[in-house]
C-alpha cells in the first residue's frame, strides 16, 4: 500500500464525516436544494422547490453550451 493512497482515503472519510454533521446540522433550518446530471446530452434535473429546479435548469443550459463550444475548439 502507498502511503499517499492511504492518506487521501483518511482525508476523503473525515471529509465526509464532517459533511454528514454538517447536513444534521442544516435540517434544523429550512434548507432547499437541487441539482444537475447529465449523462450524455441528457440532462437530468432535480430540486426540492420549483426554484431550485428552475436553477437547475439554468445550470444544466448553461453546462451544455460550456460543452458545445469546448467541442467546436
Amino acid at each position: 500500500m502507498r502511503v499517499e493512497k492511504v492518506f487521501a482515503g483518511m482525508v476523503l472519510i473525515f471529509m465526509g464525516i464532517a459533511l454528514l454533521m454538517i447536513s444534521s446540522a442544516m435540517h434544523a433550518m429550512n434548507v432547499q436544494y437541487g441539482g444537475v446530471i447529465i449523462i450524455g446530452p441528457f440532462p437530468i434535473i432535480f430540486g426540492s422547490s420549483l426554484d431550485m429546479a428552475v436553477f437547475g435548469i439554468i445550470v444544466a443550459v448553461i453546462m451544455i453550451l460550456i460543452m458545445l463550444a469546448m467541442l467546436r475548439w
